[in-house]
């Protein structure tokens, strides 16, 4: 649709809208005009630099974002996955194609732990920063705080316990594609293999905790084969209408010789 035949349309939904009284409608058209005034002046004034252009520009693809903030993006899709690993991450710089992060805590569980780990940290790269070439790791800064965390009665390691990892598939058998619901010492699992990338959830639609045994995985999105709700296969959040919804959770997974194998205890 052009400029004018654009224009000429909005006039007509208005007018519609102030007829029939939809107070919901007009109130959306409040809150356009109040995004867009303040940073149309700013853009008018010459001000590009300002937040607010530098705001209404990215949300038409008319500036760049900084790739700090695309790194960020990509980060926080899959921290939960890092988390149940007992992992932390931090975004210390962006030097055009690497990305410098320093990644710590308890990610080290088994010995293929942090190779997976940093596999979905990659992926998660690719997804969200078109320019990314590589990860550049730093060791974790010392902290005094460590020193407390390793005496044998610091309620701090009680309460964190590390992942404890036992085999739940054969990854020759785990196409890149498939869905499969296995049982890890007693537990229902989910494993989906992403592209290569084998992620595992918690079975059971958060929706009434049917299994999810029979559902279909699109790209890196698994589908829920009794409602249709859709799940982030790396971080277990709803990743359709309804955002805010309970997703599912996330259970730490390593691949080991070819070995497939998961921490419920922490999951």
């Amino acid at each position: 649709m052009d400029f004018d035949a654009a224009v000429a349309e909005l006039g007509t939904l208005v007018e519609t809208l102030e007829r029939e009284g939809d107070e919901r409608a007009l109130l959306l058209l409040e809150l356009v005009d109040a995004i867009h005034r303040p940073a149309l002046e700013r853009i008018v004034a010459g001000e590009l630099d300002h937040p607010l252009a530098q705001t209404l520009m990215a949300m038409y693809d008319l500036t760049e974002v900084e790739p700090a903030i695309l790194v960020e993006e990509a980060l926080d899709d899959v921290r939960p996955y890092i988390e149940s690993h007992g992992g932390e991450v931090e975004l210390l710089d962006v030097r055009g194609g690497d990305v410098h992060l320093r990644l710590g805590g308890a990610c080290d569980g088994c010995a293929g732990s942090t190779m997976t780990l940093t596999r979905g940290i990659e992926q998660a790269l690719r997804d969200h920063y078109p320019a990314f070439e590589r990860i550049v790791s730093h060791a974790p800064e010392p902290a005094l705080l460590q020193i407390e965390m390793v005496r044998p009665d610091s309620s701090a390691v009680a309460s964190m316990p590390r992942p404890v990892f036992a085999d739940a598939a054969d990854l020759d058998d785990l196409r890149p594609g498939d869905l499969r619901v296995v049982d890890a010492d007693g537990v229902p699992v989910l494993l989906a293999n992403v592209d290569g990338e084998v992620y595992a959830l918690r079975d059971g639609c958060a929706v009434d905790g049917r299994t999810l045994a029979g559902g279909r995985l699109a790209g890196g999105i698994v589908v829920c084969p009794w409602h249709n709700c859709a799940y982030d296969a790396r971080s277990g959040k709803r990743a359709d209408d309804e955002p805010g919804a309970a997703g599912l959770a996330v259970v730490p997974v390593a691949v080991h010789d070819r070995a497939v194998k998961v921490a419920v205890n922490v999951a």
